[in-house]
């Protein structure tokens, strides 16, 4: 058994993760079956760390839309980036690309509840470190530990965009400016999503902390 993170994949994201490889299994066009898998990470990705935080706790309208705008940009910028980088990709340069996702995609089973994830390992250190900021949430002391709360959350991000986003990109050939535009772009959503966080953190109480780590707590575990 390893620590992993896992995220759990809603059923647009089983679909287009299943479809990609089976067209990699089945010697079909994968480029566009990749592109739309993407899509729908990105999409599972903002959901769970900007419009889901945002519900719990109280923003103005105004908090509102910078959260909206935020995740509307970085789903448009994410989608056409991934076009550019993949969209002439041929099924031989997919086959690094699809062992890693054969690797990360944890299908439905007896062993994760039967809720499908894409999952890959992460340190001792992180996920104990993340364990103890969860249970200081659950124990009620969540405001007495936000600045360890607030640290895992955003090593949690990190590692998300390192391990299934640009572990990615790696294994293709990317143009120089390309590649200058998915630095920005990611470094954007890296730094949108922790001030979100950040934000939302510093307004909960302990019962709200207990709620906000309860959401994410199943999200470090084991395979």
């Amino acid at each position: 058994m390893q620590n992993v993170v896992a995220i759990p994949a809603n059923p647009a994201l089983v679909n287009s993760t299943e479809d990609f490889l089976h067209a990699m299994d089945h010697g079909k066009p994968a480029a566009e079956l990749f592109i739309t898998m993407v899509d729908r990470l990105t999409d599972r990705m903002l959901g769970l760390f900007l419009l889901e935080p945002a519900q719990m706790t109280e923003l103005s309208g105004g908090q509102r839309k910078i959260i909206d705008f935020a995740v509307s940009t970085a789903s448009k910028a994410s989608s056409m980036l991934t076009r550019q980088i993949y969209k002439k990709v041929t099924n031989a340069e997919f086959a690094p690309i699809a062992k890693n996702v054969r690797a990360m995609y944890w299908s439905a089973g007896d062993d994760n509840g039967q809720h499908a994830a894409i999952a890959f390992p992460v340190s001792a250190s992180f996920a104990e470190e993340f364990r103890r900021a969860a249970d200081a949430a659950e124990s009620g002391r969540g405001t007495a530990e936000v600045p360890l709360i607030s640290k895992v959350m955003d090593q949690l991000t990190d590692e998300i965009l390192d391990n299934v986003f640009l572990a990615q990109t790696r294994e293709v050939k990317i143009g120089f400016v390309t590649q200058k535009a998915l630095n920005v772009g990611v470094e954007g959503s890296r730094k949108a999503i922790h001030a979100v966080n950040h934000k939302v953190l510093r307004g909960l109480s302990d019962d709200e902390l207990k709620g906000f780590m309860g959401h994410y707590s199943q999200i470090v575990t084991t395979r």
